[in-house]
């Protein structure tokens, strides 16, 4: 969501803020990639398109899977398919960078950044009800 300046803080006005951009960028192409990618990163794309945009994700790649997707090769085959780049994922996550006074960036976000999220016990390879339930908690606490 870009770069601010110290001191500031996030308020319910920039989660908001953040809905609104993030409702607009999953009307996008890479909204497939949101989904395929996922995770929470699927969770937020969820969130903001609901379960009927789901059938949407098998239609196939979008137009800009092969200029900026993800290559992948097997067998001596080329395939594409969409991704997000990391600043699409630092976005999907609601990502700020705060410039501080001493020439560094504090990064604070909505959501956990895939490192973190990976890291959290949370990711055990499916979306449990341990997950949901973090995922609604977190939601009524913003």
């Amino acid at each position: 969501l870009g770069h601010r300046q110290s001191p500031f803080r996030v308020i319910y006005a920039d989660y908001v803020i953040y809905e609104q951009l993030h409702h607009e960028f999953m009307n996008r192409p890479q909204a497939r990639a949101a989904f395929l990618h996922g995770g929470l990163i699927w969770r937020l794309a969820l969130h903001s398109l609901g379960f009927d945009h789901l059938p949407s994700v098998l239609d196939g790649i979008s137009p800009k899977a092969v200029p900026f997707g993800l290559l992948l090769c097997s067998n001596g085959q080329t395939y594409y398919d969409d991704g997000l780049s990391e600043e699409e994922i630092d976005f999907m996550c609601g990502t700020y960078y705060v410039h501080q006074a001493q020439g560094t960036n504090v990064v604070v976000s909505w959501w956990p950044r895939p490192h973190a999220w990976n890291a959290s016990g949370l990711n055990i390879g499916f979306w449990s009800a341990r997950c949901e339930d973090w995922f609604q908690t977190r939601l009524d606490n913003i």
